[in-house]
């Protein structure tokens, strides 16, 4: 739980940064952690709950571990606004530890044979997250041209 409560308080700076360095970033961001923390804390709390006998200690764990997160995004939105010339630098560590995510959730599963259909399965959704990715910079990029 200490390892996932460190996890959340870099989300957090991450999230703060986003928003920092632009609002639609930041909900991208916000967005994005969103959607891999809810999954992530839910297998949290399976593993959690299995080796504790008390389900409620179990959610206790597991919710305080993931409001690390607000705290995270209050120390972050006033370590940005401190170092303001840094933000590409933080911003680059966020994009970097989305990429790392990512990549080390999929590696293991690109690491074993895979049949035609899972290998296409896995391009559809490869190609989908891209396609969401340039949706999302084209929104973004458009609100800066008005």
């Amino acid at each position: 739980m200490a390892g996932d409560s460190l996890h959340c308080f870099a989300d957090g700076v991450l999230i703060a940064s986003a928003f920092v360095a632009d609002m639609g970033l930041g909900v991208l961001a916000a967005m994005a952690v969103l959607l891999h923390e809810v999954p992530h804390h839910m297998g949290d709390l399976a593993v959690v709950r299995a080796t504790s006998h008390n389900r409620r200690a179990a959610i206790i764990k597991v919710s305080m571990a993931g409001s690390v997160t607000t705290l995270g995004g209050v120390v972050g939105f006033f370590l940005v606004d401190q170092l303001h010339d840094h933000l590409p630098y933080f911003l680059v560590v966020a994009a970097s530890s989305f990429m790392y995510v990512a990549l080390a959730d999929l590696i293991p599963q690109l690491q074993r044979k895979l049949s035609l259909r899972e290998t296409g399965a896995q391009l559809f959704w490869l190609g989908l997250g891209l396609a969401l990715v340039s949706v999302a910079a084209h929104i973004a990029h458009s609100g800066h041209a008005h």
